[in-house]
């Protein structure tokens, strides 16, 4: 249910002397509500539940630590979209599972439809992909490395190996031994997956041994990375592809660390769509697949990335309308406002409003004597501002 909540204005504050100006350029305000990462990581891991991992500090300590970071943030609501693997790596990469319910290698690729990568790549960004025990850049193989193994099922990139439409080069798809050395993590693209192998990622084996040892390898092979993200403007992600597919609700765990996460156990509902959809806000990308109807997590970070702009998908933000305004104007967010606080500010940076405990996802501002001119407002959320943006009074 939206709710709305109405402004009044005090008239003590008039601003004639802007009316001079033309601001029809900004008749849509838009600001960023994710911060932009100079680099994120992606972790796939398999087939366990929210509960066999998180709390059980005796076979996976590393990654409960990582929970309790104080740069991390686990979200306790995360839900796998199906069953088996293969569907939902094709969800988290491009929002579908193309049409895959098994984890039989498809026949019909190359694709041609969006996807992350390639979305990244046409905006100037990079992707990559690292596979432990996969052989060779840019392999089309099923497996590597025998029973515990590289499993191509594990890399959806691969599906989009080309150079058609909306394909990637196969120079993304490489072997972790590609993976950069501390001392060159500035080098990694923009956006990279890491898959262990088999043997590596909790496939295989049975507990607790397979816990360990993927729990183990985590910590051997990208603590150094997680250490750097804190102080790099830069991210890692740990999420399971899905639960054991044992009658469950198919909720795994999914954590963040870096330098902009605020610490903190995040409850609400969220889904690989979603996470794809957060990394599409988070660079201005479009979307692919199921992501068009998330919207993006915004509730963890420390800080907002919040330049305006007058270009971009007015979905991804929030909208001003109308803007310039004679007598009232909405305010409209993509993304439900839980107890946030509106901020308003005269030309010279003087608050000539607040109001608090705002919820839902409109704000309608009545202009009643407020004097014509140019005025900026800051929506708070948990002391963090998630957005901000300019109202033109006419």
């Amino acid at each position: 249910m939206k709710i709305t909540t109405t402004l009044n204005l005090p008239s003590a504050f008039r601003l004639g002397f802007i009316g001079l100006f033309s601001f029809g350029a900004f008749s849509q305000v838009i600001a960023q509500t994710v911060p932009k990462h100079d680099h994120v990581i992606i972790c796939m891991m398999e087939n366990y539940d929210y509960s066999e991992i998180i709390g059980d500090v005796t076979d996976c300590p590393y990654i409960n630590g990582l929970t309790t970071d104080p740069y991390g943030a686990l979200f306790t609501n995360y839900f796998a979209i199906e069953h088996p693997s293969q569907p939902n790596y094709l969800d988290i990469f491009s929002g579908n599972n193309q049409g895959n319910t098994s984890d039989v290698t498809p026949t019909n690729y190359p694709y041609t439809v969006a996807n992350l990568g390639a979305e990244l790549i046409a905006k100037s960004y990079t992707f990559g992909g690292y596979s432990e025990s996969l052989t060779s850049v840019g392999s089309q193989a099923s497996t590597a490395g025998g029973t515990n193994g590289y499993a191509r099922k594990h890399a959806p990139w691969t599906n989009w190996l080309g150079t058609g439409t909306n394909q990637i080069p196969s120079t993304v798809h490489m072997p972790f031994t590609s993976f950069p050395t501390s001392a060159n993590y500035s080098t990694l693209p923009t956006v990279s997956f890491v898959v262990p192998n088999l043997g590596d990622d909790m496939h295989n084996g049975t507990a607790p041994t397979n816990k360990q040892a993927g729990d183990l390898w985590v910590k051997t092979n990208l603590d150094a990375y997680i250490q750097w993200a804190k102080t790099n403007n830069s991210l890692f992600i740990i999420v399971w592809d899905e639960d054991d597919n044992t009658g469950g609700s198919n909720q795994v765990n999914m954590t963040f660390v870096g330098q902009n996460v605020k610490a903190g156990n995040y409850s609400e509902k969220a889904t690989h769509y979603r996470l794809l959809r957060t990394l599409e806000d988070m660079y201005g990308l479009g979307y692919a697949g199921g992501s068009s109807t998330e919207v993006p997590i915004t509730d963890c970070w420390k800080s907002i990335a919040t330049g305006i702009s007058a270009v971009g998908n007015p979905e991804n933000f929030v909208r001003v309308v109308p803007n310039p305004f004679t007598s009232l104007t909405v305010i409209k967010s993509a993304n439900e406002l839980r107890n946030a606080e509106l901020k308003i500010f005269d030309a010279l940076g003087r608050e000539v409003e607040s109001i608090k405990e705002i919820n839902g996802f409109q704000i309608t501002v009545n202009r009643n004597n407020l004097g014509s001119g140019l005025y900026y407002f800051s929506i708070l959320q948990d002391q963090t501002q998630v957005s901000r943006g300019k109202l033109v009074v006419e």
